[in-house]
């Protein structure tokens, strides 16, 4: 009788940390393709800009449309005023 209450405590724990193993790995993935996305999102903005300086805005907005970039991020990234580097 002991043993099967042993027995019965150690499933329940496994079970549990088994569990705790999905929600983590389930919450890793998530986070990694976030940054994946993230980090393809900032390299379509990099060739946009670089696309806005030397072909124009409206190919640069035509490409990151394309791109599926959102249009808030698009547009605040072509409207904004660039400093050029002082070297």
């Amino acid at each position: 009788m002991q043993g099967d209450i042993f027995l019965f405590i150690n499933e329940v724990k496994m079970r549990s940390i088994n569990a705790d193993v999905d929600i983590v790995a389930t919450a890793a993935n998530q986070n990694f393709d976030c940054l994946r996305q993230d980090g393809l999102t900032a390299q379509k903005i990099d060739v946009g800009i670089i696309f806005q300086e030397m072909l124009g805005t409206a190919t640069a907005a035509a490409y990151l449309a394309k791109n599926k970039v959102p249009i808030n991020l698009a547009l605040r990234v072509l409207t904004r005023t660039r400093r050029k580097a002082m070297g």
